[in-house]
Parts: structure tokens; sequence; C-alpha cells
């Protein structure tokens, strides 16, 4: 087996690709993984995914989903479930934190437990509860006094599909990851360098642009280098191409006219 298939990265990638190792242990390896190269970010991403996130705005764009508010209650009719209402119908101090859009916090553990604690009793779907909303069932049944209805429950209804996709969007950023560092490293590195890996986080957890990376090919018996260059910059140099041979094409009409110029002007 060569170098590229044996080490960590070759580890995170196999267990990545296979839906039967867990989740949670390949994203552990990405935290050694992100100690050894040195990238506090991707230690942090990884940790966050296992561990929860604690601020919205750390919490990726693919954890955010948009599920319906639903409440539970009473009606001088009897029992109501699963009644779904808008985030307009919240108390006003609500409307700004309490919408349709869920940020899925929850460590992989947790929404993996959540959904096969779902499929064991048979449910298609879990209730998540805004944080508060014992105090907004409070003030409801409050603006709800002398009408008949009780507030019981209020929370989002979320189907354990969606949480299944949030977490194979975690499964497929680590494949991405392993692949961005894979396409910088010589044939015959197991370990990405802290460049590689901080040029791999960058393109993958923050969406920025690749660069040209250059590293030493193993096998050019010269010591020869190769480049990596960004797959953008194709069409990027397509144009440059163009834009070139039209500036030169202008620059020489121009010395033509100031020519014809001067020999008229000089009869």
């Amino acid at each position: 087996m060569s170098r590229r298939g044996q080490g960590l990265l070759a580890e995170i990638e196999r267990d990545a690709l296979d839906d039967r190792v867990s989740l949670a242990m390949t994203l552990r390896k990405c935290v050694a993984l992100g100690g050894q190269t040195r990238i506090a970010e991707l230690r942090d991403w990884a940790s966050s995914e296992l561990s929860g996130f604690r601020r919205d705005d750390e919490i990726p764009e693919y954890r955010t989903i948009h599920v319906p508010l639903k409440i539970d209650g009473l009606t001088v009719a009897g029992q109501m479930r699963g009644q779904q209402i808008s985030a307009f119908e919240l108390p006003d101090v609500a409307h700004d934190v309490v919408s349709e859009e869920l940020k899925l916090a929850h460590g992989v553990g947790d929404l993996q437990g959540l959904v096969r604690n779902a499929v064991r009793s048979g449910e298609t779907s879990v209730k998540l509860s805004p944080a508060g909303s014992a105090e907004l069932m409070t003030l409801m049944n409050h603006q709800l006094q002398g009408s008949g209805q009780t507030v019981l429950a209020l929370y989002w209804d979320v189907s354990i599909a969606r949480i299944d996709g949030v977490l194979e969007q975690i499964r497929t950023t680590l494949v991405r990851l392993v692949s961005e560092m894979r396409a910088t490293m010589a044939d015959d590195e197991s370990m990405p360098s802290s460049e590689q890996a901080a040029q791999a986080v960058n393109v993958v957890l923050r969406g920025g642009k690749r660069h040209s990376i250059t590293f030493t090919a193993a096998q050019a018996g010269s010591g020869g280098t190769a480049h990596i260059e960004p797959s953008s910059n194709a069409e990027e140099s397509g144009w440059t191409k163009a834009a070139t041979v039209w500036v030169v094409i202008g620059v020489l009409v121009a010395i033509v006219g100031v020519y014809i110029a001067y020999r008229q002007w000089h009869g």
C-alpha cells in the first residue's frame, strides 16, 4: 500500500465514505488531524459538530432548516394537537427570535439519538421547543384569556428525514475537506502540511477561493515541482488572453492612426 493510503487522513477518508462507520468517531479523528496540522479552525469545527454549537453565528449553513411551528392545546371543543401556526401569531417579543427557520445546534450524537428514538417509537418527526417556550406559552395564554383556548406546548415539528439530511451534509463536508487536501498533496504524502490543511478549511468551511500551491513531486528524480491551480483560473485566463489580444489590436490601430495624422500634417 502506498503512503497515500496510510495514516490519519486516509482513515478519515475511508470512514467518511462508509455509512456504517460512526460519524462521531470520524469527527474525533478530524479533531486529531487538526492538532497534527496545527489548524485550530479544523479542530474547533469538528469539536462543535461533536458537542454542539454554542453560538448561532457559528452554526454552518447546512444546519439551518425550515420547519413548521406547531402548538398543542385545549379548546372548548376538546384537545388539539399539531396545529400549525405562523411566527407572527406569537407574542411581539418573540418575532425576532422565533421563526420557521431552525438552526440545529445539537451535536451529532444528539441528532442521531433523536432520529433513533423516533424510529423506535414509530414516529416520522421529533418535537423541538424554542428557547424560552415556557415563557412564550405564558404570554400566549394571557392573551387568550376568555377565549376558551389554552396552549399546552409550542414546538418545531422536525421530520427525521431533515435531520438525516443534516447528518449526511456533515459527512459530505468531511469528504470535501479530505479531497481538498488530497488535491494539493504529492502522491507519496500521507499527511497534509499546515498550509494545505488551512487552504482546505478556507475553501470548504469558509467558502473561499482556491490558491496555487507548489509542492515537491517525489516521483521526479531531479526533485521537480508541480503546481496546483484553482479550477476557476482556466476561465479567468481564457478571458485574459482574449482581452490582451484586443488591447494589442487597439494599440496598433492607435499607432497607425497617429502615423497617418503625422504624415498628413507634414504634407
